[in-house]
């Protein structure tokens, strides 16, 4: 039996995350850092210390999962639920109502949900609503409970939500006062609802990109338990790529304005609904140019090495070290401005480096990256393409490519998506330490990280296009 096997079983009990695969490896360095933090090397009274002390297995779990979340991810969703269907149970039925963010993370969705709900309703939204996010680990909600952010948090924040819910605040960014106050956060496990007590009955529950560590009988599990916290008349709403991998049976699968949501199976429908249609797979036609032709063909012969049908881009003459140093040094100042959010200053250095070194894998990951949060992401698509041309081990492009078309921030290519995941998957399978070919910065999520994650997405699409339920639709 693996040394992990009893970590493994502990974690999976009491919280339910599937620790299977990839996540091995965060696995193997959270023990690491728990022998380093607690002084025992024996795994035996390791495990039996982790067992008995709550504290201790909070830290543990802290570093298991994969905090990846900004601000209004997933907008139509978010747009839907307060232009729509917010709205109109108000006017079904007195205020207020309860929303809550269940795997909250560090506090951006259910601070995203407060803006958005500024907006529509003003100062009035506080009495019609309150706001609650929940997470297991203890950590993260301490950061959400301050609301201070930077960098990639905001990447798909408007800059006028940034301007108007936002102070800076050494080197970073706070959100409003009032705001803060108006969101509470409580520890919450979701195979423990009870032992939790976020409170509710909550008239929303926010389900979303959580269910992506958890294996379908666990998902069915915490649909249970999530469904003693809904509302009669409440509403579980899920993440896009997520939510036909959770129609288990628990809650009855509803469509409206394109939006998917579940509610309790013997309830009335809350807004007005459409018959459940499987959603549409967004398409649209290539064009034949050769550098697709090219993509395709590495992408045909399993994307070997950057040797194998070597592009024509020419070869970067070798310079002198003060040269060098001088490249690395504003690399990292671009790198640092892009973490403080500063993206025109990043963009207009980047421009100024491509043109002393136009294949600069560095260069051309870290301006896809900036154009992508200056909500450009034709401008985006380019520089990942033209990274993948140099390099076709580069997975940080790849893998930021799938983003793209997963985020909505470029027309869905279904069929490009899972290939770029699946180069992520088999690149960073061949070498799990891989850099991607970039030499002066360090890739902008770990590789684990990124492998766990198309792994995940890779399974959320398997499990969309295999649906029994699809053909069916709801009654």
């Amino acid at each position: 039996m693996s040394a992990l096997a009893p970590f493994k079983a502990l974690v999976h009990q009491r919280c339910g995350l599937h620790l299977e695969g990839l996540a091995e490896a965060r696995l193997l360095r959270a023990v690491a850092s728990l022998q380093a933090f607690s002084g025992l090397a024996d795994n035996t009274q390791l495990l039996k210390q982790l067992t008995s002390d709550t504290v201790l297995f909070d830290h543990f779990v802290s570093q298991l999962t994969v905090n990846e979340t900004y601000f209004c991810r997933e907008p139509d969703a978010l747009n839907w639920l307060v232009n729509t269907y917010l709205p109109e149970r108000l006017a079904a039925g007195g205020p207020p109502l309860s929303i809550f963010s269940a795997g909250c993370s560090s506090g951006e969705e259910p601070y995203s949900v407060a803006m958005m709900l500024f907006e529509r309703f003003g100062e009035r939204a506080k009495s019609l609503f309150t706001l609650t996010g929940g997470d297991l680990d203890h950590q993260i909600l301490a950061k959400a409970r301050q609301a201070i952010y930077s960098g990639m948090a905001f990447r798909a924040l408007s800059p006028d939500f940034k301007a108007r819910y936002f102070s800076p605040f050494q080197g970073r960014f706070k959100l409003h006062e009032s705001l803060r106050q108006w969101v509470t956060f409580c520890p919450f496990n979701l195979l423990n609802a009870h032992e939790s007590h976020p409170g509710g009955p909550f008239d929303v529950i926010l389900f979303r990109n959580v269910s992506i560590y958890f294996d379908p009988q666990t998902r069915r599990r915490i649909h249970h338990q999530l469904s003693q916290l809904l509302a009669p008349n409440g509403i579980l709403l899920c993440g896009v790529t997520e939510t036909l991998g959770n129609d288990l049976g628990v809650f009855e699968l509803v469509e409206d304005q394109g939006i998917f949501y579940f509610r309790r199976a013997e309830q009335s429908a809350a807004v007005p609904t459409a018959p459940l249609e499987p959603p549409m797979l967004a398409m649209r036609e290539k064009a034949d140019d050769s550098s697709d032709i090219r993509e395709s063909a590495r992408e045909t012969l399993g994307l070997a090495s950057s040797t194998d049908l070597a592009p024509g881009a020419p070869l970067a003459q070798t310079a002198d070290s003060e040269q060098a140093d001088s490249t690395a040094d504003q690399l990292h100042t671009a790198h640092q401005l892009l973490n403080q959010n500063a993206f025109n200053e990043a963009a207009t250095l980047l421009e100024a480096l491509l043109k002393q070194q136009p294949w600069s894998i560095d260069t051309l990951v870290l301006a896809g990256l900036v154009a992508r949060w200056q909500q450009k992401p034709h401008v985006a698509y380019d520089y990942f393409k033209r990274a993948i041309y140099v390099a076709p081990e580069c997975w940080p492009a790849h893998f930021y490519l799938a983003e793209l078309y997963r985020q909505g921030e470029l027309t869905d290519e279904p069929l490009q998506r899972k290939q770029r995941y699946a180069a992520v998957v088999r690149l960073l399978t061949t070498a799990p330490t891989s850099s991607g070919g970039l030499d002066t910065i360090v890739p902008p999520l770990p590789p684990g990280d990124a492998r766990f994650l198309a792994e995940r997405y890779l399974e959320a699409d398997s499990t969309t296009l295999a649906s029994p339920n699809l053909s069916q639709g709801v009654s």
